[in-house]
């Protein structure tokens, strides 16, 4: 079924990992990264970020840290997939609500672009760390396939629908929704 623009939708979902979260679809009230929320719950459901956490050896100073090993990992990964690639955004997004309670931080601030590259350049960027990475990812991924008897899966964790008139770049045709977006 297509939507036009504006079209409310009337189902609501409740993440397993915290079922006091409620998404909507009625407007951004709070945040337009619901997709934060989303990616925790596959996360958390399969398992994939904490396991690749615990193969990783975190050489910080637990006094010292103001964010787990698992919630540098989840933020840098579920800003990659949301289309934040570099740490520069994590100033911004830090404090978003969304991404606070994907991360477990609730009313803190998740980490800031300095830790997050030392995160990644330090920790994530070691041999070990990659490996476990790919590791957990791959393995999750296997499984769900095999769980579906299906050969490819296809994650989209935004799928908004904001349309565009005339020859916008970076404008193409959305198959789902029918029309460039």
């Amino acid at each position: 079924m297509v939507r036009a623009v504006g079209d409310k939708q009337t189902r609501t979902i409740r993440p397993d990992f915290d079922r006091s979260i409620s998404i909507d679809f009625q407007g951004a009230k709070i945040t337009s990264d619901t997709g934060f929320l989303l990616m925790r719950e596959i996360d958390q459901r399969f398992n994939i970020l904490s396991a690749a956490a615990s193969q990783v050896d975190d050489p910080r100073s637990r006094r010292r840290t103001d964010h787990s090993l698992l919630q540098l990992l989840r933020q840098r990964v579920y800003q990659v997939a949301a289309g934040y690639e570099d740490c520069n955004d994590a100033n911004h997004l830090r404090v978003d609500p969304a991404l606070r309670l994907a991360l477990g931080k609730e009313h803190k601030n998740g980490a800031g672009q300095s830790s997050l590259s030392r995160f990644e350049n330090k920790i994530l960027a070691t041999g070990r760390g990659l490996r476990a990475l790919e590791e957990n990812v791959s393995r999750s991924a296997d499984t769900l396939l095999r769980r579906r008897n299906k050969r490819r899966l296809i994650i989209d964790v935004d799928s908004t629908e904001d349309p565009v008139h005339g020859k916008q770049e970076g404008a193409a045709f959305n198959g789902y929704f029918e029309q460039v977006c």
